[in-house]
């Protein structure tokens, strides 16, 4: 039914487009729509690991991105304090009009909190430490156990009340289970929970999470069958794309019949930590993946790149990675306008392409106005604007000689950064001339 409508409406846009053709009441004037890329746009793009205060800008981001031990959410004797443990995060990144990215761990190989990550009530309910060597060593609690299963259940569906629908939040990964709450156990097998007991995590976070969008490590997961849960390539453009090797993230998402799940729920990750030297300085790695072949296999629309932040690089490396980050997700180009009489009213038509790889995973409302003025215009949401496709934004305004008309859309979150067009002259508050009245 979602891809019946979905047409009509796409043979909707179509008509008006060709409408638009037939030209403008006389005295408009249309700008020039010259394609010039955004950077920096919410919900897209590379991010940098969280660190107070904020980091280099000259890599523009939107995202910055956390990890946060259970035990900072859940005190020793079992209270839940997840709120309190957030705020102090989401405060700061908000400060900046970024949005949070984030995952919580029970098992950081090499961390000095160690056992400390899991709350103590945990370990003396008789949860098991098992500990391993691997990736400078750890310990992971047994997984397999299923008291620790009912309470990270619990701990999920508390994890919802709190941020279900917090704008300051763009997305969240899973966590909580593995090595890095990445759901993997290769230092420590014996620590890995039953596939019945992994669909129950998963069953909890696409219960608890039906506004804010959640991630989970491997395509094939128990229990993400459903479509309601994204995913995350940790090891992207080193483990992505290779066919020949059916535990890389494409082959998985193939597998796993859900090629096409980026429509409706996103793809992000991490970019290989050994390979992103070599792909911002131009250089080689064995093993790396050409980078905008995995963009477009996965439709991917954001990944953790701290190098991309660390200081050092070049004028030429800070733009290579400003294009390579704008690369991601969705990406908005306004190709035409005009402006027409129709029943005794002033309408505006803006057409709108996703030229990107991706649809917005958010519905930030469009507008369309003059300095007197604004108001929402009419047309699909945004999320359901697809690669390739165009829309037409329409509103009914009082238009006087002139006023210049300009189309722009919101933030997706509260006091964030606006959409910006990767249109030449668009501002940076997002909005766009789209013509002027003579």
């Amino acid at each position: 039914m979602r891809a019946f409508i979905h047409f009509f409406s796409r043979i909707g846009a179509l008509l008006l487009s060709l409408y638009m053709l037939l030209g403008s009441v006389q005295g408009f004037t249309t700008s020039e729509f010259v394609y010039e890329r955004a950077y920096g746009n919410p919900m897209k793009g590379f991010m940098p690991f969280y660190s107070e205060g904020g980091v280099d800008s000259a890599v523009e981001h939107s995202m910055e991105w956390f990890y946060i031990p259970l035990s900072a959410l859940v005190t020793d004797d079992g209270e839940y304090r997840i709120a309190e443990g957030l705020e102090p995060y989401l405060d700061d990144i908000s400060s900046r009009g970024n949005q949070a990215v984030f995952r919580v761990y029970l098992d950081y190989p090499a961390d000095k909190l160690g056992d400390k990550a899991v709350p103590q009530f945990i370990w003396d309910m008789g949860v098991k430490k098992l500990p391993y060597d691997g990736y400078g060593g750890g310990v992971s609690p047994d997984y397999s156990d299923d008291r620790l299963i009912d309470f990270l259940v619990d701990f999920v569906h508390e994890f919802g009340k709190a941020c279900d629908g917090d704008s300051r939040i763009a997305y969240i990964t899973t966590g909580l289970i593995g090595h890095w709450g990445e759901w993997h156990f290769s230092a420590c097998p014996k620590a890995a929970p039953s596939k019945e007991q992994q669909a129950r995590v998963i069953a909890a976070f696409a219960e608890s999470f039906t506004k804010t969008h959640v991630l989970t490590r491997y395509p094939g997961t128990p229990g993400t069958e459903s479509g309601k849960l994204g995913y995350h390539d940790d090891s992207f453009a080193y483990e992505t794309i290779n066919p020949e090797h059916d535990w890389e993230f494409v082959p998985r998402l193939r597998s796993a019949h859900q090629s096409r799940l980026w429509k409706t729920q996103p793809i992000g990750g991490e970019f290989r930590p050994e390979c992103q030297i070599p792909f911002l300085t131009g250089g080689e790695y064995d093993g790396m993946q050409p980078y905008d072949e995995c963009v477009k296999q996965t439709h991917c629309s954001w990944l953790m790149m701290q190098r991309a932040f660390d200081t050092g690089l070049t004028a030429e490396q800070v733009k290579a990675a400003n294009e390579a980050s704008a690369s991601l997700g969705y990406d908005f180009f306004v190709s035409r306008a005009a402006v027409k009489r129709v029943c005794g009213e002033t309408k505006v038509y803006v057409a709108v392409k996703n030229t990107g790889v991706a649809p917005i995973y958010a519905d930030p409302a469009v507008f369309i106005g003059t300095a007197d003025g604004e108001v929402r215009a009419e047309g699909c949401v945004l999320s359901e604007l697809m690669p390739g496709e165009t829309e037409v934004y329409t509103a009914s305004l009082e238009i006087r000689s002139g006023d210049e008309v300009h189309i722009r859309i919101g933030s997706p979150a509260e006091g964030g950064k606006p959409v910006r067009f990767s249109n030449k002259g668009c501002t940076e508050d997002g909005s766009l001339i789209v013509g002027v009245m003579s």
